[in-house]
């Protein structure tokens, strides 16, 4: 059962932004030509601008059946310790400063809050930082499939 999922998708604004860098640039640079110019020169903007973006958003955090995916990796509820949700402040206290550089991290830096979740055995991770917009309803979660575990044993 799925009690928590979330893409992380760049917000609706950068979409105008970018929609409007495309479209100017292509008018730009293809200014006086006709459009044998102006399709290549829109292919590179997409392919430039828009497809990063779609690629850095299809990113994904899914807690079922108490396994916390993230990324490309997947973590059981019962390896995990301390779960802590992070406000703006305290993520970027934790990507910078206080970083550990052997932590898992799924960050999006249009998403400023995160969840910090300590592990059992922290070797070699001592940490997974993942982001969320809701790092309350994900930690949340995360303790409830965490006692449900620990009673299922």
């Amino acid at each position: 059962m799925t009690t928590h999922d979330e893409r992380l998708r760049a917000p609706w604004p950068w979409w105008v932004v970018l929609a409007l860098i495309v479209a100017l640039g292509t008018l730009e640079v293809g200014a006086g030509f006709d459009y044998h110019v102006m399709i290549p020169v829109l292919v590179f903007m997409i392919g430039f601008f828009i497809v990063p973006l779609v690629l850095a958003g299809r990113e994904r955090v899914r807690l079922t059946d108490g396994v916390l995916y993230a990324g490309k990796q997947s973590l059981p509820v019962s390896q995990m310790t301390t779960i802590t949700p992070l406000d703006r402040d305290q993520a970027k206290l934790q990507l910078g400063p206080k970083a550990d550089p052997a932590a898992y991290l799924v960050v999006r830096g249009w998403v400023g809050t995160a969840v910090m979740i300590k592990l059992a055995n922290p070797e070699p991770v001592p940490y997974w930082l993942v982001s969320t917009r809701q790092p309350q309803e994900l930690a949340t979660a995360l303790k409830q499939a965490r006692l449900e575990s620990r009673a299922a044993r």
